[in-house]
């Protein structure tokens, strides 16, 4: 930060001294001053180019296979690019590749870092150049995560999607049905942070447009309406109630199974009765497939109410056996807490006694000492005064 360019000379040196000497420290912390030290070698020393900075942390991050030092060169090779005002694109693009075949690697256990320099790295390269075959691959890689049990790799994940519908404008409508699903799948996530970026993510690939097929399909069906005549605009209703009701009932049958093919189709029936009386009247169809629409959506909604109610009961049942049996573990755990304590009581009561008993022996036997003790000594007074006379 003080010196700047001047120090462009020894950039090499210092970028394989943080790498090779720092990057293995198991503290977080000094990994943590590495990210820091890219970055402001990145900002601040501008004059060589960045692949002397972001080329030993490619290498490092694709070859060692040390857990700690993958974490580093991951979260370092984040921290520069991201940092960088122009990262060389076509070398992070190069790169791009190889660094997205360790999310299927084994020895790599960093993924979570991992995904967050693809992120940076897509967000570097912008749309330039790309190749559809990169992101065939790249995207079911990285959406694989969005189910991880690690909720970073999680939010890393949805980060990195999040950045290829910003970079990728021409490329990315071509997926946009598959992300889509799986991120609408996955945007209830049990933790705040990452259920929040699931939906932002999901926000961007869903303002994204159509690919140019289904455009031309949908302009060519409006002109063939708009230039068909009365015949054709009864077709065309007849059509798109089809479609609309095949569509309904896809979506009524996931949720209500069974339900949904016995109730759609009487609006259909009787749209064939009105043309059978030669009723031409479009106002008149769309109000008899109105009230059909609702009376079948009426009984769609109560069969699946009491569906509900049904699994809700089942699952109060479950509940209830649950407290049952843990109730039962209680008070079992409880009878033999009570043994217990019955028989530690019982084993002091026999120790006290054992206790008083040797004491009452040795006073016994120290009282037999002091008279043994009495009695030799009173002899050996005698013996001395006999001497003595």
């Amino acid at each position: 930060r003080s010196h700047g360019d001047s120090l462009a000379p020894h950039l090499s040196k210092m970028v394989s001294t943080v790498l090779l000497r720092r990057l293995r420290d198991p503290d977080s912390s000094v990994r943590a001053a590495c990210a820091t030290a890219s970055v402001d070698m990145t900002t601040s020393i501008t004059g060589p180019p960045f692949s002397t900075l972001s080329g030993p942390m490619i290498e490092i991050l694709i070859h060692d296979c040390d857990p700690n030092t993958q974490i580093g060169a991951a979260v370092c090779l984040a921290a520069a690019i991201d940092a960088a005002e122009d990262p060389d694109a076509d070398q992070l693009q190069k790169a791009l590749p190889k660094i997205g075949k360790l999310l299927k690697s084994e020895g790599f256990k960093a993924k979570a870092e991992l995904l967050g320099a693809i992120g940076s790295v897509i967000g570097a390269v912008n749309g330039r150049n790309s190749e559809k075959a990169v992101l065939d691959w790249l995207l079911p890689n990285v959406s694989e995560f969005l189910s991880s049990d690690d909720w970073r790799a999680r939010k890393a994940a949805a980060e990195a999607m999040a950045k290829v519908a910003i970079a990728e404008e021409e490329l990315a409508p071509l997926y946009k049905k598959a992300c889509v699903g799986i991120l609408e799948s996955r945007r209830f996530d049990k933790v705040k942070l990452v259920r929040e970026t699931m939906n932002r993510t999901l926000s961007l690939w869903k303002q994204l447009e159509g690919d140019s097929t289904e455009v031309s399909e949908s302009s060519s069906s409006s002109s063939k309406s708009v230039s068909s005549g009365k015949r054709g605009k009864d077709r065309n209703l007849s059509s798109k109630l089809d479609v609309a009701e095949e569509a309904a009932a896809e979506s009524k049958e996931k949720r209500t199974p069974g339900v949904a093919k016995r109730v759609l189709f009487p609006a259909k029936a009787k749209l064939s009765k009105i043309k059978e009386n030669g009723s031409s009247n479009k106002s008149e169809v769309v109000v008899v497939v109105a009230q059909s629409s609702d009376e079948e959506s009426h009984e769609a909604s109560s069969s699946a109410s009491s569906s509900s109610q049904a699994k809700k009961a089942e699952e109060f049942a479950q509940i209830r056996n649950q407290i049952s049996q843990i109730e039962k573990q209680q008070s079992s755990l409880l009878d033999l807490f009570q043994r217990f304590m019955e028989s530690s009581q019982n084993g002091m009561q026999s120790l006290e006694r054992r206790v008083r008993g040797l004491e009452t022996s040795l006073s016994v036997i120290s009282t037999d000492l002091m008279v043994s003790r009495t009695i030799t000594q009173n002899g050996n007074h005698k013996r001395n005064a006999c001497l003595q006379n």
